[in-house]
């Protein structure tokens, strides 16, 4: 199977999901980039449309969100992970989906956060996807990336003990997702970039904030 076919992902975090919820449901305690990026994007969403929190998880950032006024609906291949989503019992709509092709009607959220969800795709995908986002945003929207740094692809084969078919992660280098965001007619509002914490995998992260051109 193709390392990047959905099917090989939505295994391979199907496989992980409980341990993965023990692990990192509370990663963001640990993470104040992570945070401050997050309490950037509650203040521009609180009250607003719905936000889809894509690749969810156990909707650890979604929850995050929500707990600030933001309305969520969290999106993820596995439906493990939506089990452990809901299990946790955080205050967010769940569904089993993928980001490529939402079952969302088209400009009707506020934004959409993607926290390390799109190292799942191969790169010749991610326009296709980012154009999907566009199409779901309100003008103005707002969209929020987080993802590693890196040169080329990398596969893994086991997670927090499981071991499951090759999954694929792909690295992006520096500049080269603002430069997709913006192809996709998007604005770039804000990046930040960290070294990796010891707990973490050994590569740089970026993160990224944009808005949907109102021309879009």
């Amino acid at each position: 199977m193709d390392p990047f076919d959905p099917a090989a992902v939505r295994a391979a975090y199907g496989a992980a999901a409980r341990d993965y919820a023990v692990e990192f449901a509370a990663d963001l305690d640990r993470l104040p980039v992570d945070r401050a990026v997050l309490d950037a994007a509650a203040e521009r969403l609180a009250g607003r449309a719905p936000v889809l929190d894509l690749g969810c998880g156990p909707a650890q950032v979604g929850g995050y969100l929500a707990a600030r006024g933001v309305s969520v609906t969290g999106i993820d291949l596995a439906p493990e992970m939506l089990g452990v989503a809901q299990q946790r019992g955080v205050p967010v709509r769940l569904a089993c989906a993928d980001l490529r092709a939402l079952p969302v009607r088209s400009r009707s959220c506020s934004g959409a956060v993607a926290f390390y969800s799109i190292q799942h795709l191969p790169r010749s995908d991610l326009g296709g996807a980012l154009g999907e986002l566009a199409r779901v945003l309100e003008p103005g929207g707002t969209l929020v990336l987080a993802a590693h740094l890196g040169v080329g692809e990398i596969t893994v084969s086991e997670l927090l003990g499981h071991s499951f078919e090759p999954m694929g992660g792909t690295f992006y280098a520096e500049g080269e997702l603002e430069r997709a965001v913006t192809a996709a007619s998007f604005v770039v509002d804000d990046v930040r970039l960290r070294d990796p914490l010891p707990h973490e995998h050994p590569s740089r992260r970026v993160y990224l904030t944009a808005r949907l051109d109102v021309r879009g």
